[in-house]
């Protein structure tokens, strides 16, 4: 037979005074810890307490015995300790090095992993425990355009720091960008049955409506043109001349913006000449400096996710309305739309898959 564990006796004074405390404690684990103490004193098994709690038998049984040594406040102290680590220091940085340069798609490939070089076993719950406490997080990969160059990227935020110094305080700086939306609804995430996803209504999605920008980071102001036709010269040239119009003034208007060949064109070129707004063209492969993208990603979220229209004519009104009363969601894009950049790293290097 194992070894008996002494029983938790609580009389209702002191289960009431335990329930107060787990009440009141802001520390998760803390009140867990707590809770196990309610739950033994109920004639729980540790078994049943570990699937409740969704910790092991192992931490349950030394809570009970810290709990009987030192009482509740051996439970609540900062100084309980917790379960000796697996894995050494050494270890545990080795482990950090091969996350983040292969790409491990589930916390089971890392247990096979640990075993294969270490002779370490873990338990699911215990690998996403160490993962966290490591710093890592289950996060969708990010796209990163390949052929970007650091050196460039890194001269334009230098020229973007320079002039945000020298800015006047009628002075504007722009960022533009097209995007082209197809009448469709875009699947979102949501709490769903298992098996029983919900069902978002499709449709062809061959009319599109573009959208061509422009959005100044410091003050929040914003423009854009809607338009079922292609985005092209002249639709930049109109841009520019609602800018300035926008700001009649004798400031200087700066548009950031990227390589796409309307952009480049020698009467777009003119026409900033003459509304007196300086164009200034993003490195090759550099969406991540142009703050108008967190902008698009932004509206598909609010717009596109899980929003069925069923004609185009819905579609495009809605949308219209939407970036009329962009300003509702300002709270949200002043944190998102803030003036720093995710640069490419000088050395790069793709991870490679597990």
């Amino acid at each position: 037979m194992g070894r008996q564990t002494r029983p938790v006796d609580l009389d209702k004074q002191a289960r009431q005074e335990l329930e107060q405390q787990i009440r009141h404690t802001k520390k998760r684990k803390v009140a867990d810890r707590l809770r196990v103490l309610l739950y033994k004193a109920e004639g729980l098994s540790h078994r049943e307490i570990a699937q409740r709690l969704q910790m092991g038998r192992t931490q349950v049984s030394r809570l009970v015995r810290g709990y009987h040594q030192g009482g509740v406040a051996a439970l609540v102290s900062d100084h309980h300790q917790g379960s000796v680590p697996k894995l050494s220091l050494e270890q545990q940085q080795g482990l950090k090095i091969e996350l983040k340069t292969k790409i491990y798609h589930t916390a089971q490939q890392v247990i096979e992993w640990v075993k294969e070089w270490w002779g370490v076993t873990y338990h699911l719950r215990g690998m996403h425990q160490l993962l966290k406490r490591l710093g890592f997080t289950y996060k969708k990969n990010r796209l990163v355009a390949s052929k970007a160059d650091p050196e460039a990227q890194r001269q334009f935020v230098q020229w973007f720091d320079k002039l945000q110094t020298e800015l006047g305080p009628d002075d504007r700086l722009y960022f533009s960008d097209g995007v082209h939306l197809k009448h469709n609804a875009e699947a979102g995430y949501a709490w769903s049955l298992v098996g029983e996803p919900h069902r978002i209504p499709t449709n062809t999605g061959r009319q599109r409506y573009n959208i061509l920008g422009a959005y100044c980071t410091q003050t929040h102001e914003h423009l854009f043109i809607l338009t079922e036709d292609n985005l092209n010269q002249e639709t930049m040239i109109e841009l520019l001349w609602r800018l300035r119009a926008k700001h009649p003034g004798s400031g200087e208007i700066y548009v950031v913006l990227d390589n796409v060949s309307y952009n480049r064109a020698i009467r777009v070129a003119a026409a900033a000449l003459l509304d007196n707004i300086t164009l200034k063209f993003l490195p090759p492969y550099s969406p991540n400096l142009n703050l108008i993208e967190r902008l698009w990603k932004f509206m598909r979220k609010e717009f596109c996710k899980d929003k069925y229209r069923a004609t185009f004519a819905e579609f495009r009104a809605a949308l219209d309305t939407f970036f009329a009363n962009l300003d509702q969601y300002r709270p949200q894009l002043e944190t998102l739309l803030t003036e720093e950049f995710e640069l490419v790293p000088s050395v790069w290097q793709a991870p490679s898959s597990a």
